[in-house]
């Protein structure tokens, strides 16, 4: 059954399968840049990675799936930031969507971001699919981008009330 699979931390091993599985996925999606999977090796390159929320889908012994939760922070108007976490990409492969393959990445990224100690996270995505897990449009708490549509940014409480009198900016 396409449900049987596990979800694991990357493991270095997995990098170069993860990035034609992001390159794959995108491919087929609504809204792309096409280059989710470059953005996705810098991110993994970069300061702010965290290797314990770089997760992947396996099925068999095939990567399916793949979520990363990375530093970042939203620039308050005193100029003081607010530490928290955005999530990119979530790729699933095609022949594996509505298996429940991207919501479990998203659930267990929450939860050991949560387990770590923070407190919010931040995407880019469609509100449609997002919300269902708790995420909302940032405007609503007075946080948005310089160049991002409004309609598209998002964020999830991990505890309530973590955003606020938090506003500003968020760095994405």
């Amino acid at each position: 059954m396409k449900t049987d699979f596990i979800v694991r931390q990357i493991t270095e091993a997995d990098y170069s399968t993860v990035y034609n599985l992001i390159r794959t996925a995108f491919e087929t999606a609504e809204h792309r840049d096409g280059d989710e999977q470059d953005f996705a090796v810098n991110l993994r390159n970069g300061n702010n990675y965290i290797p314990e929320l770089d997760l992947v889908a396996e099925r068999d012994g095939e990567l399916i799936g793949h979520i990363m939760f990375t530093k970042t922070y939203v620039t308050q108007p005193d100029g003081s930031r607010y530490n928290t976490l955005m999530v990119a990409p979530l790729a699933v492969l095609l022949e594996y969507r509505s298996f429940g393959v991207g919501s479990a990445l998203m659930k267990e990224g929450l939860r050991i971001a949560e387990t770590m100690g923070y407190q919010s996270a931040f995407l880019i995505g469609d509100p449609n699919y997002y919300q269902r897990f708790g995420y909302k449009l940032t405007h609503l708490y007075g946080i948005n981008h310089e160049s991002m549509p409004a309609e598209y940014l998002q964020v999830k409480e991990l505890t309530q009330g973590a955003l606020d009198g938090v506003t500003g900016l968020i760095n994405m």
